[in-house]
C-alpha cells in the first residue's frame, strides 16, 4: 500500500510528540555490516480532497482516539460527580431544600442525565477503543481453537469469524495473550473491572425495554470510576509486556506512554520511497 508521509526529523530524540492522539512516527533506520547509516522519522500524512482546497493532516491513531473521546469524559464525570453529586458534600434531600421543590427537581434530574451521559460515553468509547486494539492486532492468518466440550469437536476460528463471533473478554484474555505472550490477564486487579465495563456496555447497547433503567444505579457505585478507567490499564497490560522487550508497533497509542517509543524499521531502502514534493513548494504535480 502506497502511503503519504513527511520526514519529520532525522533522528527519534529529535521528535516531539504533538498531539497524544496522532499517530505514532515510524523510524527507518539504514543499517550495514551492523552499522547505523543514515535514519528518518517518517510521519505518516492523510488528506481530504476539497475541490481546489485539499486538506492535509497528519491522521490520527483510531485507539487512541477511541481512548481520547473516554478520557475526556471521564474526566468530566469525576468533575461532576464531585461537584453536584458526592452525597458526603451535597445535600440531595427535596424535603429540606429551601428552592421551589419542583425547581429543585429539575435541577437534579438535569444534573444527573449530564452524569448517566458522561458516563456511558465514557464506558462505551473505552470499551469500542479495546475491541478495535483487539480487532487490529489479529493478523489474517490467525486462527482460534475451541475444544467444545462433550462433544469431542474442535470449533476453528479465522479473524473474520473472531470479530464476530467471540466475545471481548475472550479475546483480551485467550487470543491477545497468545498473540502477545503475556501472562494471565485475569490475575490482574482491573480485571474484574473490565468485566463490569463488559457488562454496562452490553446494557447500554442491547436496551430491550424502555422501562427498565435500573442499570443506570452501577453509575453510582464507588467503583464506577475504576471501571471506566480500566480500558487504559488493559492497553498498557499488553503495551508493558512488549516494551521490556524493545518491541514496539503503530498500534500503540500514545496516550499509554509519554515516553518517545515508537516503531523502528531496519529494512530502509531509498527505492521503496519516492520524494513528491517538500514543505515549501508542496506536492509535485
Amino acid at each position: 500500500m502506497n502511503k503519504q508521509g513527511l520526514v519529520y526529523c532525522i533522528q527519534p530524540e529529535q521528535y516531539e510528540i504533538f498531539d497524544d492522539r496522532i499517530k505514532k512516527p515510524i523510524c527507518f533506520k539504514s543499517i550495514e555490516n551492523g552499522i547505523e547509516k543514515g535514519s528518518m522519522i517518517f510521519q505518516e500524512l492523510d488528506e481530504v480532497n476539497f475541490k481546489k482546497n485539499p486538506l492535509t493532516y497528519f491522521p490520527p491513531n483510531n485507539v487512541g482516539l477511541l481512548l481520547s473521546i473516554s478520557k475526556r469524559h471521564l474526566s468530566e464525570a469525576r468533575e461532576l460527580f464531585k461537584k453536584e453529586i458526592d452525597p458526603n458534600v451535597v445535600n440531595h434531600s427535596y424535603v429540606e431544600t429551601t428552592q421551589n421543590t419542583n425547581e429543585f427537581l429539575i435541577n437534579k434530574s438535569k444534573i444527573i442525565a449530564d452524569f448517566i451521559e458522561t458516563i456511558q460515553i465514557c464506558i462505551v468509547f473505552g470499551y469500542t477503543a479495546l475491541d478495535a486494539f483487539t480487532n487490529l492486532s489479529i493478523t489474517e492468518n490467525y486462527e482460534y481453537k475451541v475444544n467444545v466440550k462433550n462433544k469431542g469437536i474442535i470449533e476453528l476460528y479465522d479473524k473474520k469469524a473472531i470479530e464476530r463471533w467471540i466475545g471481548l473478554s475472550d479475546k483480551v484474555s485467550k487470543i491477545l495473550t497468545e498473540i502477545y505472550k503475556t501472562k494471565k490477564i485475569e490475575t490482574t486487579k482491573f480485571w474484574s473491572y473490565f468485566i463490569k465495563l463488559e457488562n454496562y456496555r452490553h446494557d447500554i447497547i442491547h436496551q430491550k425495554s424502555i422501562e427498565k433503567t435500573e442499570f443506570y444505579k452501577n453509575y453510582f457505585n464507588k467503583d464506577i470510576f475504576e471501571v471506566c478507567s480500566c480500558p487504559e490499564l488493559v492497553l498498557k497490560f499488553f503495551y508493558e509486556s512488549q516494551s521490556s522487550k524493545q518491541r514496539t508497533n503503530p498500534l500503540w497509542p500514545w496516550l499509554i506512554n509519554k515516553e518517545k517509543e515508537f516503531p523502528i524499521s531496519t529494512d530502509f531502502n531509498s527505492q521503496n520511497f519516492e520524494v513528491i514534493g517538500n514543505l515549501y513548494e508542496g506536492k509535485k504535480k
